[in-house]
């Protein structure tokens, strides 16, 4: 390279509003369902992808979480400006409400399977199978990204097996 010659430029950093709209469109979500996901208008997440407005650290950390990733990662090498990023905090929640409730589904599956014989506790059984039949109907019906919607769809066959296997219980064949 000649003496006078101008090291190559670099890459001009990502915005924040094109990350943000790359990895939405990588999780196959609209505008809309990403605002219902935050809590702000459809236009407002198109402001913030068209770099319009900044997004605010609530709404960073919001989207972190929907992401799964740190608040620092997501905004890093982007243009999000600096004095914003040193207030966001290093971890955030990183799972959805539908997994905390499947998870919470999976506690309560296997204190029904340890009493499922002890005809004592069989009617509270029933309504907390019942219970989670009605959550799951109400999953169901939300807009669910597809592993949601797979994870939802799988519970709902658990939970069936495990009415199916207490109902057997009630009645042994013979």
């Amino acid at each position: 390279m000649p003496q006078n010659a101008e090291p190559p430029p670099h890459p001009a950093p990502e915005t924040i509003g094109k990350r943000i709209a790359r990895l939405r469109a990588e999780r196959g979500w609209t505008q809309q369902a990403l605002a219902n996901r935050l809590a702000i208008s459809r236009v407002a997440v198109s402001h913030i992808e068209m770099d319009l407005s900044i997004p605010s650290e609530r709404t960073i950390i919001l989207l972190a979480g929907l992401f799964k990733t740190a608040p620092h990662a997501l905004v890093a090498e982007t243009t999000y400006p600096q004095a914003k990023a040193e207030r966001l905090p290093l971890t955030v929640l990183a799972y959805s409400e539908i997994e905390l409730e499947l998870a919470r589904l999976e506690g309560d599956l296997s204190w029904i399977e340890r009493l499922a014989d002890d005809h004592a506790w069989r009617s509270r059984i029933l309504e907390a199978l019942d219970a989670w039949s009605a959550r799951l109907a109400r999953f169901e019906a939300l807009e669910l990204e597809e592993t949601e919607r797979e994870q939802v769809l799988s519970a709902r066959r658990t939970l069936r097996e495990a009415s199916d296997r207490l109902e057997a219980n009630r009645h042994p064949p013979g």
